[in-house]
This record gives structure tokens, C-alpha cells and sequence, in this order.
């Protein structure tokens, strides 16, 4: 048995699952620094003014997992990190809406397109006609349009390619990755997403959560954080959405905004009746949320005295706990350092 082989197999799968999902430049200290300069340059420092935002406080105590007590909690973390939610759509049935829009995209393609790309195409509709338009009556009508013109059109453009590839290792190559995305139900592997309602002729947005986050009040919080982060940075056009980093940042404007427990909390979770299997939230993964958590802290506590850590260790998970305090430690003596080579004590 290849034993360093194997512990290199572990260390891959356990960078993939607990660390960032996307390349920070820089690398994941420095980004954050640098990311919450640029936050700081934009939106001011009063976000961070403002105290933590703690699970205990935040989540009601008679939360009973209804969709109105989930609405009820977007609308709070609308509140509090002041983005305007009259013309925000939530709701909570994603996966029946993406569904819904791929079973269209589906139809269209069979009605609008020749057979030779029909032939190619192994996308299927998995809701009848009729399912849809219930769905969409039901007041799904906006999100459905614009997410089954995306499908259609990326479908096209995927079936095409392969249509037109006359190199055959090529073409295989390009089935093969077709048919990853045919064979994954829409919507899997993600549990809330933001759309712009513009681009269908709609005013406003939607913010979709899965039905499964309904059970857990703190994951329907933290996913709410980052779509209310997209509402903000591609909603006003700060940021460009093609940008590597996009996504990170996102996680970090929640952050910023007093969310970091619940993103580095709900960053890696075991999921719901597989006792050994675990999922993962958001992008900077547990270790950069954590130390995103960290940096916010300090920074909170350079602006006015108070404990550099004020009531967060009982909210905070274990191994996220352990990994703040450490990164804390080292911005406190890189802190303490500098200040001794300026001349001037670290408040």
C-alpha cells in the first residue's frame, strides 16, 4: 500500500472540503487583508462598527421552520445589513423552480431547434408541460423564464459544439463533459442562488433557497448573507461577476457585515441523515471563513477598546474556534511588531 500516496489523497480531499473553493491571489491571508481594504474603501467602516451578529440573538427561539419563519429571517438580515428588500423575491423552492426551467428549456429546444441538434442533446425534462405552467402560475413565472432561457441557450451552444467537432478525441471529450451536466439533476449541489430578474424583463430579483435549509435556521441565515452580498456587489455593478475571486468576496462582504459565524459555522456540515457524509456552504471554505472571522475581529478592534473577541467563543464551533483564535494570535504579534518598529503601542 502506498502509504504517502494516500495520506496525499487525504490532504487533497481535505484542502477541497475545508479550504477555499476558488483561487484567492495572493493567497488566503493576504486576499482577505486586501479584500477588506477594498470593502472598507467602498462601504466606509461602520459595518464593522456595529456588533457581531450572534446565532443566539439573531434566530428567534419559536423558529419552526415554515416558510414564513424563513422569510421572516431574510428580511432581517436585509435589515441589518441595510439592502433594500422591496424588490427582492425570496423563496424556497429552488430545485422544483430550476426544474421547472430545465423541463422548459427542454420543451423549447424539441419545438424551436433542428433535428441534428435534438439528436445531440441529451438534456431532459423531467416536469410535463403542464407542471411547469402550474409552477409557474403558482408565482414562479419570472424565475422560471429567465433561468430556462440560460439553459436553452447554453444548451445550444454545448450541443452545437459537439454537432460541429469533426476531431473525434475531441468531440469525445466534449460528450463527456456535456454529459456531466445532463446527468446532474438541476440545481443539485448548491442551496440558495440570486437571480437578476432584469435581464427577463422583470423589475428586481429573486434570492432562492433550497427547501432543505428550512430546517436550520443558521444555514438559511448564512445562505441568505451571501445572496444579500450578490444583491449588493453584482446587483449595483460593483464587482465584475467573471472575476476569479467573485464569489469569495461575496462570503467576505457577509462578513464584513457581522455575518462571519454564521458563514465559517456553517462552512462544512454533515448532511441531514447520512451521519458520515459532510456538505460545505459558501466559498472561502471553514479555514478562510475562519480566518476571515479573525481578521474582522481585529480590525473591529483597532477602531474603538472593547474584548477582541466580545461573547463570540460560546457561538462559535469548535474547530473554528481553534482556527480564529490562531489567526488572531499571529495578527495580534504581527500587530504588536510593527508597532514596536513605529514607535507606537499597539491599543
Amino acid at each position: 500500500m502506498n502509504l504517502i500516496g494516500a495520506w496525499r489523497r487525504r490532504q487533497r480531499h481535505r484542502e477541497l472540503l475545508y479550504g477555499p473553493k476558488v483561487l484567492l491571489p495572493g493567497g488566503p491571508e493576504q486576499w482577505i487583508e486586501d479584500s477588506l481594504d477594498w470593502l472598507i474603501g467602498r462601504f466606509g467602516v461602520e459595518p464593522l462598527r456595529r456588533r457581531p451578529v450572534l446565532p443566539s440573538e439573531f434566530v428567534p427561539a419559536g423558529y419552526d421552520g415554515s416558510e414564513h419563519a424563513a422569510r421572516e429571517l431574510c428580511l432581517q438580515a436585509c435589515a441589518w445589513m441595510e439592502v433594500p428588500d422591496d424588490r427582492i423575491r425570496f423563496s424556497f423552492r429552488m430545485e422544483e423552480v430550476r426544474a421547472a426551467a430545465r423541463s422548459a428549456a427542454v420543451h423549447r429546444l424539441n419545438a424551436e431547434q433542428s433535428s441534428d441538434l435534438i439528436a445531440i442533446s441529451g438534456l431532459r425534462a423531467t416536469m410535463t408541460s403542464a407542471e411547469v405552467d402550474a409552477l409557474a402560475a403558482a408565482g414562479f413565472a419570472p424565475e422560471i423564464g429567465v433561468l430556462a432561457e440560460r439553459e436553452l441557450q447554453a444548451e445550444v451552444k454545448r450541443s452545437t459544439a459537439i454537432l460541429q467537432e469533426t476531431d473525434l478525441d475531441r468531440r469525445a471529450e466534449l460528450c463527456r463533459r456535456a454529459e456531466a451536466i445532463w446527468s446532474t439533476p438541476a440545481g443539485s449541489g448548491s442551496r440558495a442562488a440570486w437571480l437578476d430578474l432584469r435581464t427577463g424583463g422583470v423589475e428586481g430579483t429573486a434570492v432562492m433557497l433550497s427547501a432543505t435549509t428550512l430546517a436550520d435556521p443558521a444555514a438559511v441565515v448564512a445562505a441568505t448573507a451571501h445572496e444579500l452580498g450578490h444583491e449588493v456587489l453584482w446587483g449595483y455593478h460593483l464587482i465584475d461577476r467573471s472575476r476569479a475571486d467573485a464569489e469569495a468576496l461575496t462570503d467576505l462582504f457577509a462578513v464584513f457585515h457581522g455575518f462571519g459565524i454564521f458563514l465559517a459555522n456553517q462552512a462544512v456540515e454533515r448532511v441531514p441523515g447520512r451521519r458520515s457524509a459532510l456538505q460545505t456552504l459558501g466559498y472561502l471554505g471553514e479555514r478562510g471563513a475562519s480566518d476571515a472571522l479573525a481578521a474582522y475581529c481585529f480590525r473591529r478592534h483597532l477602531l474603538f477598546p472593547e474584548s477582541i473577541l466580545p461573547v463570540m467563543p460560546t457561538e462559535v464551533d469548535r474547530a473554528v474556534r481553534i482556527r480564529t483564535f490562531a489567526r488572531l494570535a499571529s495578527l495580534v504579534k504581527d500587530a504588536e511588531i510593527a508597532s514596536i518598529q513605529e514607535g507606537a503601542p499597539l491599543t
